[in-house]
């Protein structure tokens, strides 16, 4: 069983621009808006785009019972400014005891290595401090910006398998080979 970690002690995580913060009801507006953006959410909806309504309740829940168990959420904003940007987070890939990595940002970070820079950090975490023996990661198959993040962050690709519904490009990354690659 993995470390659990929830929001009253998910570590603060800073790169050389961003800064990773526990997230919290604060933040859930933000993430919301985010969510419903047409543009964020092309991949995230496949069977149907939820109301306002249904959003804001599947966030509330997620943010106020520290959700995941086994992981961790944060927040990142610009360091300097504080402006949001989106979450970047560990947390039980569907139906298995895998952790997955995944992160959401506003449009306005895209293309900005915002992305690569927090998965980066997250990801080190998960190694170095939580001692995950594997971080996996799902993508929509048409999804070629995710999935260009996770390569870049050292995961492979797997071919496709089935979850949250669909089938979606699975991508995954042991402990050993993360250690070696940082050693190299």
């Amino acid at each position: 069983m993995q470390p659990e970690i929830t929001p009253e002690f998910t570590p603060e995580l800073t790169t050389e621009r961003l800064r990773l913060r526990a997230w919290g009801i604060d933040d859930l507006d933000f993430i919301v808006a985010m969510d419903m953006d047409p543009d964020v959410g092309r991949y995230l909806y496949p069977h149907g785009r939820p109301t306002i309504q249904e959003r804001t309740v599947v966030t509330r829940q997620r943010l106020t019972s520290n959700w995941p168990k086994q992981g961790g959420m944060w927040f990142v904003e610009w360091e300097e400014s504080g402006e949001g940007l989106g979450w970047c987070g560990l947390f039980p890939l569907d139906r298995t005891d895998l952790i997955e990595i995944g992160y959401r940002f506003i449009t306005a970070a895209w293309g900005q290595g915002v992305a690569t820079e927090a998965a980066t950090q997250v990801l080190d975490y998960g190694f170095q401090q939580l001692n995950l023996d594997a971080i996996v990661a799902v993508t929509h198959a048409e999804n070629a910006g995710s999935q260009n993040v996770l390569t870049k962050i050292g995961l492979q690709a797997h071919g496709l398998k089935f979850h949250y519904g669909l089938n979606l490009s699975y991508f995954s990354l042991g402990r050993e080979s993360y250690l070696d690659a940082q050693l190299s």
